[in-house]
């Protein structure tokens, strides 16, 4: 018997930051959304996969956003409570997404998904938040989505989906060779596709991902990775998932993916997601995972 799952039809992604006590408890009614009139982007351009970076006590964000020919890298600053757009961060000949930014040694990298390249590429800037190069290309000859970095004792690994896949690699530093881990791929089909930045909260590292359960882009759970090394990997999925989900009459109402959380110095915590619920959504039935 099917089961009801509503499809990505006539409704579009947009973005929102929010702040919170609590990192896995989000009020996305309360979230201040991307104001398109402001910055003069078309009401149904998609945009979605947001990250943030400070850099000079500005808050920065980068995301995808649809060009005339496929999606690019778009950067926006917050200036006196507001998102002011930038313009184009990073614009390539392929479809671009997620721009998972992060600082590394006072150089500020970028991996952006270039799956079209059938590489992974780590991306540098000489002038931020604009002109980025090919620092390295740390896979190759790989279709891989949603590159998500980070580092655990001394050692660099790397999330990435491969087809319904989730996989993982492992290097001994940042710029070294990565290779896939001994027990890779972890996870196939729902939960592979990674949602966003890992967090340390309450003495775990959570990995966020993307629920896919009767349609693309329904919500973003959270796994606690209990154990990690070069050869050994668990994780365990969190009591309070999911951490985002469709809420209601709002500007999310039928359902998120990602999400880039961020610890204040107040203790609090600044995050900015995306979700779909502007336009009309086609209802439909489905009887498998829409990956």
């Amino acid at each position: 018997m099917p089961f009801f799952g509503r499809k990505i039809t006539g409704a579009y992604y947009s973005i929102a930051t929010g702040t919170a006590s609590n990192p896995l408890q989000w009020k996305v009614s309360e979230a201040k959304v991307f104001n398109r009139t402001d910055n003069q982007i078309p009401s149904k351009l998609l945009m979605a996969d947001p990250f943030l970076h400070q850099k000079d006590g500005k808050w920065y964000a980068f995301f995808e956003i649809m060009s005339e020919k496929h999606a690019d890298i778009g950067v926006a600053v917050e200036e006196n409570g507001a998102w002011k757009y930038l313009g184009i961060a990073l614009d390539e000949t392929v479809h671009l997404s997620y721009p998972f930014i992060f600082e590394k040694e006072g150089t500020i990298y970028m991996i952006p998904e270039t799956k079209r390249h059938s590489q992974v590429r780590l991306y540098k800037t000489t002038n931020f938040p604009f002109d980025w190069e090919v620092d390295k290309v740390l896979i190759q000859n790989k279709r891989l989505v949603d590159a998500t970095y980070f580092e655990k004792d001394n050692v660099s690994y790397l999330y990435a989906t491969e087809d319904k896949y989730l996989c993982l690699y492992v290097a001994d530093s940042l710029h070294g060779k990565f290779t896939e881990h001994p027990q890779s791929p972890l996870l196939s089909g729902n939960y592979t596709r990674s949602a966003g930045r890992l967090l340390n909260y309450d003495g775990k590292l959570i990995r966020f991902a993307q629920d896919h359960f009767g349609g693309y882009g329904r919500a973003v759970y959270g796994f606690s990775i209990d154990s990690i090394s070069k050869t050994y990997y668990k994780e365990n999925s969190l009591k309070n998932n999911p951490i985002l989900k469709n809420q209601g009459e709002t500007w999310a109402k039928n359902g998120m993916h990602h999400i880039d959380i961020h610890k204040l110095p107040n203790g609090t915590y600044k995050a900015i997601f995306d979700g779909y619920g502007y336009g009309t959504e086609k209802i439909t039935f489905s009887l498998k995972n829409n990956f």
